[in-house]
This record gives C-alpha cells, structure tokens and sequence, in this order.
C-alpha cells in the first residue's frame, strides 16, 4: 500500500493500537527515506491535518514523532507548512510543544520567530530551550541562504 493511503487508511482507524503502530511504521519510513518527496511531503501534511483532531495523547505523539523524523531526516522542513497548528498550540502538552516548536525552528521560516519569542518566558526550562533552539535554527538557515 503506498504511504498516503496507508496514512489515510490508519488516521480513519478506530483501533488505537493498530492507528499507534502503524503511524510509527510510516516514521520508520519517512526516517530511512526510499520515497520520493512530494509523496513525503504530502503523508507529513495529512498527518500534520489531524493533529488538532486527535484526541488521544500517545497517538498524537506518534503522529509528532513520525512528523519529526521525516522533517530532520529527509530535509523538507522548508516545504512543510506549520500555520494549522498554531492556534491550537496552547492544546499540546510539553512533550508535545517541544516537537512542534522544534519542527518551527527546522522550518528555516522567519514568520515562526515571533510565536517562539513567546515560549521564552515559558514556566517549563524545557520549552524554553526548545524556543531557544528553534529560534538559533531559523538564524542560521536564513542564514546560509536555505530556503524560508
């Protein structure tokens, strides 16, 4: 089954278990590569749209989790718009907000820098060093000329 439908087909699932393991099946895969990148880009957008859908913590982890390594190992980050989940960022547990804060930071996308200024006065010390981080990211890929 080609990634996309798979991700159509385990995100309509009602089985936590079989939506969980088969989420971090497709991680695995956007890890490793062997996918072309509109194909990539287009299962990391999907999972992306049901993010804020997502009821069920660890599911929604995994989804943050897959999301993840395809961005920091397929190098599309700058393909990836992030703008969905910006209104429901108040939504996501620590664990959570790390990730998108960080998938922000790889962004390379100067509009993110002013909503990570704000996690710089976060109760938590570490959403405060993921901002940290993603800010120093998007300096140094609009720095190098990369793509924002």
């Amino acid at each position: 089954m080609k990634v996309v439908e798979e991700i159509k087909r385990l995100l309509s699932s009602e089985d936590k278990v079989e939506k969980e393991r088969g989420i971090e099946d497709i991680g695995d895969r956007f890890q490793y590569g062997g996918m072309d990148s509109p194909k990539l880009i287009e299962g990391i957008d999907l999972l992306l749209a049901h993010i804020p859908m997502e009821k069920d913590d660890a599911v929604k982890e995994s989804i943050l989790h897959s999301i993840h390594n395809g961005l920091v190992n397929q190098d599309i980050a700058s393909d990836i718009s992030l703008d969905l989940l910006v209104p429901v960022l108040s939504t996501f547990n620590e664990e959570q907000l790390t990730y998108v804060l960080t998938f922000m930071g790889f962004s390379g996308k100067g509009k993110y820098r002013s909503i990570l200024e704000t996690f710089l006065h976060h109760s938590s010390g570490e959403i405060i060093e993921a901002a940290k981080q993603a800010i120093i990211e998007i300096e140094y890929r609009g720095s190098n000329g990369q793509r924002r």
